[in-house]
């Protein structure tokens, strides 16, 4: 039979709560009971599991990342960010996938909460005000990272992007290259911080600019290649007057868009120019190679495990309820100045 904590314990001659203090280092004990606890442990080759160490300190070391999709390039980037910073804490994540699906999102808050996690970064699509309220009643904390609470309500912490500032920078930045006749293709509808605040940003510059646009210039998607596709056919078959530019809300999409453009004989960027969204490996060797909208998702990453470190410790520090990574204008080939 293994070894137990009990077993180092009766052989030490100490209590079980002394044996936990030594390999968890949570209280200081005498150098001789310390020392006496150490040789048992070493002459029985006694290896604490995390499982029994979570017992005694209430802690698994373990946190959970619910995300919709794990093939997602997104996610990966922003896992890998997170992953690094539990690493360096002596940490194992414990990534899920809901497929943004609101039943499976509750489900697996149960999941997580019955292994005993110490923590959740919760990336969804529609964060509605059902999922904030079951959120709420976890005990452990909970910090949401690439989309905000679809009420608008600063109930828990974010960490996530400005996508109203960023589409607002990249429709100025098409407008500064001559491009007045801007098409709009978003994230899905009921996406609060992917798909409307990026909508917002969108009509916010043309507003500023006095550009108006028909409706049928704007599509919605779900950030998937064949969207795009679909949604620039869709614009190109709706409209008499062709836009000669077009914002796309993710690179993926973007790409889909560019290959329906190619189908139909129309030049990116010499007809229409295209700008994308993320900046992912795939939209700098496409070709023409993507402009796009640069967001940093392995930051996001360890910015929002840090977060959920800072309140897991407890750790009398201000956080702020919401905090933005920075993005950047990338300048490739699939925008022309006119």
């Amino acid at each position: 039979m293994p070894i137990t904590i009990q077993d180092i314990a009766k052989e030490a001659q100490v209590s079980i709560a002394t044996v936990s203090r030594v390999i968890n280092g949570s209280k200081a004990v005498s150098p001789e009971l310390e020392k006496r606890v150490n040789d048992v442990i070493q002459k029985r080759n006694f290896k604490p599991n995390s499982l029994a160490r979570g017992l005694i300190t209430n802690q698994t070391n373990i946190i959970g990342i619910i995300v919709p999709d794990i093939s997602n390039p997104i996610f990966g980037a922003l896992t890998k960010g997170i992953n690094d910073v539990c690493q360096q804490k002596g940490y194992t994540l414990m990534v899920c996938e809901s497929g943004g699906n609101l039943e499976k999102e509750i489900e697996l808050l149960g999941v997580l909460s019955d292994r005993k996690i110490d923590g959740v970064l919760f990336a969804g699509v529609d964060i509605n005000t059902t999922l904030v309220e079951e959120m709420k009643k976890q005990e452990y904390p909970i910090v949401l990272v690439t989309q905000e609470a679809a009420d608008g309500k600063e109930e828990l912490y974010t960490v996530v992007h400005d996508n109203v500032s960023a589409i607002y920078d990249a429709i100025s930045f098409l407008i500064k290259n001559g491009h007045k006749q801007i098409a709009f293709i978003g994230g899905p509808e009921n996406d609060y911080s992917s798909g409307q605040k990026r909508l917002k940003g969108f009509r916010m510059a043309l507003q500023e600019n006095k550009i108006e646009i028909p409706k049928s210039y704007i599509e919605h998607g779900d950030f998937s290649f064949d969207s795009g596709y679909t949604c620039m056919r869709k614009i190109y078959e709706e409209n008499s007057v062709l836009p000669t530019a077009v914002m796309v809300c993710n690179d993926t999409m973007a790409i889909g868009a560019i290959r329906f453009l190619k189908s139909a004989k129309v030049s990116v960027p010499d007809d229409i120019s295209i700008m994308g969204f993320d900046d992912s490996e795939l939209g700098k060797y496409f070709s023409p190679e993507l402009s796009t909208v640069r967001i940093s998702y392995f930051d996001e990453g360890v910015k929002v495990a840090k977060t959920l470190f800072k309140l897991i410790n407890n750790k009398n520090q201000t956080i702020p309820k919401t905090q933005f990574i920075p993005h950047k204008i990338i300048r490739r080939n699939s925008v022309k100045k006119i």
